[in-house]
């Protein structure tokens, strides 16, 4: 059987960097082909070449037997090859419609005017053949990210490609649109054309993958058949060695006093008469499926967004405050689910951005003291084991899990009281996660109340001391202890659980 696609001896560098080091794997018509790594295992960038992106230093790209070139993007989706990159490329301002076709318009509009009608009745179309649900005439800006996602996907759809290319397709989508996502890489597989595939969620890989390839430090581990080994297997070559405890020991005997407490919070649209309390050193995990009013608690908790009815108390003192800097001065720490659009400032430094919530401990007489900063920054730095050239370094120029620890270490700056984690170790490798793991049981150890959300319900269960479940703004439930379990966490989640306390 001859492959569709062949890597040969890939190889490419950038300024300092070797990023993909010789790196061999063919991939098959009708299959889905998984390329599995760290960050900075050279994923990406192999991606990137394949899609015309960037041009490798040496090595083949071969084609149904036919070497190829690539020197622009456009050259890829002519040989077939269309990619869908971790990045948003949508145009905000235009509508779904305008995005799908955008460059692609003579293949749907008669005649040399573009005529809206054509796009509109193409874009439903299309998307009634692959099962997605996307209003043609919306403005994009206007979508949720979920559905922007989607609209992605259309785009590179659009052009009926031989090989399609998904660069972590699921991290910004829901449990129900990763459904609709599965049953489009299933037609297209029944199609005979391909599909390579990036995920951080392992249980993606095993569901969506025929096939892996593994990359440690741009170099080739191996490749192997998905039905034939274990997900240890795979974390075995992904990091050099076995993984064991992947989640840290959880704190035996907990405080009893409560630290932070919400009584009948509500903002009328995305959640309902919400209360809980949160004790001193506790982790309180959220039990929810994506869109179920999480996000906007949190929001409202850290002043950025707004509650209409309820009370916020920290040691029993009741707080009002309308700014996520109020916040922050009564020891209420936000780290926002999306670090590059809401955490960080990607082209500040590290130092620049570590400093950002705590620049006005290191202010005298209204001007900052670098020296103080810098110390602070360093310290930081160390704490969180950023890898990092140097602190001066911009910080869109780090890794996914790098950045996700400069995003917590900003927030951790202003030494919180409570700490909101919404989606903490989002689109990051399985050793950054660990790290991220440690680092949130320690905060709890030295008496950090923290309250999380995240999207994988195992870290939910291994992290958690105790759960509220919540399911359509409503809280729905509460678990400890051996009650934390997937079954327990999916009945709150999905409304189901009539057993729990409801809304305490």
């Amino acid at each position: 059987m001859q492959a569709s696609l062949v890597v040969k001896e890939l190889d490419k560098s950038f300024i300092g960097v070797h990023a993909v080091d010789r790196v061999s794997f063919e991939c098959y018509a009708g299959t889905v082909h998984v390329l599995q790594g760290e960050n900075g295992a050279g994923k990406s960038t192999i991606l990137k070449m394949l899609s015309g992106l960037y041009s490798p230093d040496s090595g083949e790209i071969i084609l149904n037997g036919t070497p190829v070139k690539f020197r622009h993007p456009a050259d890829a989706r002519k040989k077939g090859i269309s990619m869908v990159y971790q990045e948003m490329s949508v145009l905000p301002e235009l509508t779904v419609a305008q995005n799908i076709w955008l460059h692609e318009e003579k293949r749907v509009c008669k005649g040399p005017i573009i005529r809206e009608a054509e796009l509109i009745a193409a874009t439903k179309a299309l998307a009634s053949r692959y099962g997605i649900n996307v209003d043609p005439y919306a403005r994009t800006g206007d979508l949720a990210i979920a559905t922007q996602s989607m609209v992605e996907i259309l785009k590179a759809l659009a052009v009926e490609p031989d090989i399609l290319i998904l660069d972590e397709p699921t991290s910004a989508l829901t449990v129900k649109e990763v459904d609709t996502l599965y049953n489009i890489v299933q037609i297209i597989k029944g199609m005979g054309k391909t599909v390579i595939f990036i995920s951080h969620r392992m249980e993606d890989v095993f569901r969506f993958g025929d096939r892996a390839t593994v990359l440690k430090d741009g170099t080739l581990v191996g490749t192997v058949d998905l039905k034939e080994t274990t997900e240890d297997e795979i974390i075995r070559m992904m990091v050099g060695r076995e993984l064991q405890d992947i989640f840290p020991h959880k704190n035996e005997g907990s405080s009893s006093e409560t630290l932070f407490s919400v009584q009948n919070l509500s903002d009328g649209r995305h959640f309902f008469d919400i209360s809980f309390e949160l004790r001193r050193g506790e982790i309180l995990g959220i039990g929810a499926l994506d869109g179920q009013g999480q996000a906007q608690l949190m929001r409202a908790i850290a002043g950025i967004g707004r509650h209409n009815a309820g009370t916020i108390r920290l040691n029993g003192r009741e707080l009002k405050y309308h700014s996520c800097r109020q916040a922050l001065k009564y020891g209420i720490g936000y780290v926002p689910e999306d670090r590059k659009v809401q955490g960080l400032c990607l082209g500040m430094s590290v130092r620049e951005n570590l400093s950002l919530t705590s620049m006005f401990k290191n202010q005298s007489f209204g001007f900052i003291n670098q020296k103080e900063e810098e110390r602070a920054a360093k310290a930081m730095i160390q704490r969180m084991n950023v890898r990092t050239s140097s602190m001066y370094k911009a910080v869109g120029g780090l890794s996914g899990g790098n950045q996700q620890k400069v995003a917590i270490g900003k927030t951790l700056g202003d030494q919180p009281k409570v700490i909101l984690l919404n989606e903490p170790t989002r689109g990051i490798d399985v050793e950054a996660k660990q790290e991220i793991y440690k680092l949130i049981r320690e905060l709890a150890s030295e008496g950090v109340a923290v309250l999380m959300y995240t999207s994988d319900i195992m870290e939910t269960i291994g992290l958690s001391d105790r759960v509220i479940t919540l399911y359509e703004g409503r809280i729905t439930g509460e678990l400890s202890g051996a009650d934390i379990s997937e079954e327990s966490i999916m009945f709150g989640a999905m409304g189901l659980n009539n057993k729990a306390a409801v809304g305490r």
